[in-house]
């Protein structure tokens, strides 16, 4: 035990405890609260309040409930200390643990540890530095075991679809799924897609991997990371290995999977796992390695002037190529979970919708009702925003007195170092403020239309309706496809009786030569007639 801790007067302390895992016992919360409020006594402190977090991972402050609500009690002011059995428990992150010693400074609030008292700058550099050590030798020890059972024969991954785990790494062929991962392979080898593949599975009501509806992405997998059904190797009898790595997200403390170069692969030989024989496999491999480069070819092609804008009004899919120019709802397509089965023609679409936008961009009295509406809408939002633009005006001079005066004390040697922090803390908030100012001036000045925008996209979708079957290849064809994109945001297809409807979602800022304002990004319903941004055909 550290000696005691001499003090005017007892200060109010919190402890906080946290373990990694459900087999870190020896070293569990309430063992550690039990430590820290020994020690707090010893040393003459009221404890007011603990905190912990189970089975979580000190890599990170994200996800840490607790962690999270000692710092709002700090900044409350509940407590004066923070105490912990040692600084690893805050956390294993050097960066992560020198903020929320920032952080509790600037409330005044003190750390202290079991271990080593009051913590100091040198204590955070050190511990902060031996917890970001420690994580990486663990990382390495880890990844030593699971080769270590790879070169076993074991499976170091999770369960594939098609296996039992029988626990220890080792695996057994489900039976019953066995059978469902032969029929795509027959079924693929016979040319039928996996979209079709998954509409059929889905059809006889049998479980994806996941437990919910098939689709060919399911089937297909990655071309780059060699997953999904068709390019699974334990079916074969290889175990593949290290085909990815993982690291956190430091703004989300979140794991993300990064996959690792072909040649870092690791190969073992699990003859007991074959479900497919090789000469299944190999005319699959084939016949997939062609078709992705075929498509490759085809994906190098010029997209059609709506490609990929075109969705279902049923369920939200896109509409898709079904044969060579006629197009279908993906979600009847692949999953079958959608009822729309009304296909349309590609030229079809295309020569309805832009004769709409050439016609209604021909009339100039439907131009002046855009402008009057997002003028509308603008003027209401200003008269708003007016008061908060003068608040922030207000806050931004008394944050610059504020600075002023803490620069001059810190100058003459009469101000704490935690000054410091608060200064910087008002510089960020005030530059904060300025740009928001600056983003109301913007929304504040009056917006025009441009003279020679409306007729500039009159012109453009005229070409393009003249010219689609023959337009020639080149940027003049790329730059008229590019112009007429920025009209449309999505064309919706909904089945009516003995046709389809089509409603297209377009934007008012393409017309008025401006850019991301939240007014001309939305979408109108279309009742009566053609309204700003939405019109049905």
């Amino acid at each position: 035990m550290q000696e005691k801790i001499m003090t005017m007067k007892n200060k109010r302390a919190a402890i906080y405890a946290r373990f990694s895992s459900d087999r870190q016992n020896d070293k569990s919360c309430r063992d550690q609260i039990d430590l820290a409020s020994m020690w707090a006594q010893h040393n003459g402190f009221e404890i007011v309040n603990s905190y912990q977090d189970a089975a979580i991972s000190g890599a990170s402050t994200h996800n840490r409930p607790a962690l999270a609500k000692l710092m709002r009690d700090a900044e409350l002011g509940k407590f004066d200390t923070v105490i912990c059995e040692a600084l690893d428990r805050l956390s294993r992150d050097q960066a992560d643990l020198a903020q929320i010693r920032k952080t509790l400074a600037f409330h005044n609030v003190t750390i202290h540890t079991v271990q080593d008292g009051e913590v100091g700058t040198i204590h955070i550099g050190i511990k902060g530095l031996m917890g970001e050590l420690y994580l990486a030798d663990l990382a390495q020890k880890t990844k030593r075991g699971l080769q270590a059972v790879v070169n076993d024969g074991r499976q170091a991954g999770g369960k594939s679809y098609g296996y039992d785990s029988i626990g220890g790494g080792e695996l057994v062929i489900n039976e019953k799924q066995a059978v469902v991962i032969e029929r795509i392979f027959n079924e693929y080898s016979h040319n039928k897609t996996p979209r079709e593949i998954a509409r059929d599975l889905n059809a006889d009501n049998i479980p994806s991997p996941r437990g919910g509806k098939w689709n060919a992405s399911t089937i297909n997998g990655s071309r780059q990371r060699q997953n999904g059904i068709l390019q699974n190797h334990l079916y074969i009898g290889k175990t593949v290995w290290n085909r990815q790595r993982f690291i956190k997200d430091p703004s989300t403390g979140k794991r993300v999977s990064r996959a690792n170069p072909p040649e870092e692969w690791v190969y073992h030989d699990a003859p007991d796992l074959r479900i497919i024989e090789d000469e299944l496999w190999h005319a699959v491999t084939n016949l997939k390695t062609s078709k992705s480069q075929s498509q490759y070819k085809r994906a190098r092609k010029p997209k059609h002037v709506f490609s990929g804008m075109i969705k279902c009004g049923c369920c939200g899919a896109s509409y898709t190529i079904f044969t060579t120019d006629r197009l279908m709802c993906a979600g009847n397509r692949e999953r079958g979970d959608c009822d729309n089965k009304r296909t349309i023609t590609r030229q079809h679409i295309e020569k309805r919708v832009l004769s709409a936008l050439h016609a209604h961009l021909a009339e100039p009295e439907l131009i002046v009702e855009y402008v009057k509406a997002y003028q509308d809408e603008r003027r209401r939002l200003q008269k708003s925003e007016r008061g908060d633009f003068q608040k922030k005006k207000k806050q931004i001079n008394s944050l610059t007195i504020e600075i002023d005066r803490g620069v001059d004390l810190l100058l003459k040697g009469l101000a704490p170092d935690s000054l410091a922090l608060k200064i910087k803390q008002m510089e960020v908030e005030k530059k904060h403020l300025e740009e928001e100012l600056a983003q109301q001036q913007q929304r504040i000045e009056p917006v025009i239309i441009h003279p020679a925008a409306a007729e500039k996209y009159k012109n453009i979708v005229a070409s393009l309706q003249s010219h689609m079957e023959n337009i020639e290849e080149g940027l003049s064809r790329d730059d008229i496809f590019r112009e007429v994109r920025k009209m449309v945001d999505k064309i919706v297809i909904t089945p009516t009786p003995g046709n389809v409807g089509i409603e297209v979602h377009g934007q008012l800022a393409a017309l008025l030569n401006i850019q991301d304002d939240p007014i001309c990004m939305g979408s109108m319903v279309a009742g009566a007639g053609f309204e700003p941004t939405t019109f049905g055909l």
